[in-house]
């Protein structure tokens, strides 16, 4: 799989100028975005069964219904160092 080049202060700005949208703040993934992103700086390089399961309680926790193969995805980038969520 490619690894996505970021430029994180670039992206960092950008969310900063973003005007507010209290709708926008409803939604679940943002609600739950700082936990995964937690989650993948937290467990980098973890064994992905453990990842997975961290990530679907997050979004249960958050009041979602997890999807399984995408979390599995991100599992599997997440033991191998990658942070998808940043």
């Amino acid at each position: 799989m490619p690894r996505r080049s970021r430029n994180g202060v670039q992206e960092e700005l950008l969310r900063l100028l973003r005007p507010p949208a209290p709708r926008r703040a409803e939604l679940l993934s943002e609600r739950v975005a700082p936990t995964l992103a937690g989650i993948g700086d937290s467990m980098a390089g973890r064994p992905a069964d453990e990842v997975l399961a961290a990530l679907d309680a997050a979004v249960r926790d958050a009041g979602g219904s997890p999807d399984r193969a995408a979390l599995r995805e991100f599992a599997a980038e997440i033991e191998a160092g990658e942070n998808p969520f940043t």
